[in-house]
């Protein structure tokens, strides 16, 4: 059993493929409202999407979702499975929240970045 992520590599893969995607919806709206010359005002429609591409990208590469940690899970290839150890429960939530919160920085900066660019 691995102690240092929640999510097994068929999930991780999943995670990595929906960040893509949502990343990709990203880039479609930013230069859709730049070509529409609507960036500086709706510019902050731009910080859901690449909020949640980075979350992904980020529990994918590192194997550990906020989510399935807070539920107190492990998913594995071959199923869902409880976490035992209350400690390591903490840990994979406190690595979770963390990437959260650096998903949400790293959006509203870039965000800032876009609309005072345009």
């Amino acid at each position: 059993m691995c102690t240092s992520h929640n999510l097994g590599p068929r999930v991780r893969q999943h995670h990595v493929r929906v960040g893509v995607v949502w990343l990709g919806l990203t880039l479609v709206l930013g230069f859709g409202l730049v070509e529409w010359g609507l960036a500086s005002s709706l510019g902050i429609l731009l910080i859901a999407p690449l909020t949640i591409g980075t979350y992904c990208l980020l529990a994918g590469t590192f194997g550990v979702c906020l989510y399935t940690g807070m539920a107190g899970r492990r998913v594995a290839d071959h199923g869902s499975e409880g976490v035992p150890d209350a400690e390591l429960r903490q840990s994979l939530v406190r690595r979770g929240v963390g990437f959260a919160a650096l998903s949400g920085t790293i959006a509203v900066l870039a965000t800032a970045l876009f609309m005072a660019s345009s």
